[in-house]
């Protein structure tokens, strides 16, 4: 296993030498400016390659034909020689996709990274702030590895949204997205926690600097109100 997966990242870094190993849902990933190029992984059968969306698929049908695909992940069997030209050429049309987002009117305002950095701009306004990859995506905690307030969301599961996850006061989450349906949308996974979707187009810097505060606020109390906590079970050990 470690030799095909040699392999295979050899054809990605061939294909995109700008990107950078990480790990990511317990799986290798590599990525461009914090946004995920390629997820690969090996299995006890096969090996994976993730995310495949419908315009990769519909770009290499022929050469995918005969390979398994589920849930936007392609399979390859260990029981054939690693692909790396066609690894390489998916690598290559992957980053396109990303830098593709960043061209066109307006991209140098509105693009992926315009929009990551104005993000981690108002982040490190924050005390103690940090900002690791967490699955998959640019994420931003309170303190070291503790209490995440906001994550950057670039086309989540081909969702079409350019946006920041974070948390919002009680009972607001419902009252933004009915007020400014086209600027707030309820996200995946966290979005039952009360957390929203921003979209970062749509958004003044203002706004979104008070929301990113808030949120930091938010999450800062708990982060504290924890660490309080285990420090009075300690002493009553003791």
């Amino acid at each position: 296993m470690r030799v095909v997966l040699r392999h295979v990242r050899r054809a990605i870094r061939t294909a995109v030498p700008a990107a950078e190993e990480t790990l990511s849902y317990q799986m290798p990933v590599y990525t461009l400016d914090g946004v995920p190029v390629l997820y690969f992984a090996g299995w006890k059968h096969h090996y994976s390659l993730y995310p495949a969306s419908d315009a990769l698929v519909a770009a290499f049908r022929d050469e995918l034909a005969g390979y398994q695909r589920t849930r936007g992940t392609i399979r390859f069997p260990l029981s054939e020689p690693v692909p790396e030209p066609l690894i390489e050429r998916i690598a290559r049309f992957r980053a396109e996709q990303l830098r593709t987002r960043d061209k066109g009117k307006g991209a140098r305002k509105t693009g992926r990274h315009a929009q990551l950095e104005r993000v981690r701009r108002f982040c490190a306004a924050l005390p103690g702030m940090t900002e690791k990859l967490s699955h998959g995506t640019p994420a931003f905690f309170v303190e070291k590895d503790k209490g995440v307030f906001a994550m950057f969301a670039d086309n989540h599961h081909e969702d079409g949204h350019l946006a920041v996850w974070l948390p919002v006061p009680e009972d607001l989450q419902s009252a933004l997205i009915e007020e400014e349906p086209a600027t707030y949308f309820k996200p995946p996974y966290v979005g039952s926690s009360g957390w929203i979707g921003i979209e970062l187009a749509r958004i003044r810097d203002d706004a979104l600097e008070g929301h990113l505060r808030e949120a930091w606020q938010l999450v800062a109390r708990k982060v504290k109100s924890r660490t309080a906590g285990s420090a009075r079970r300690l002493r009553s050990r003791l």
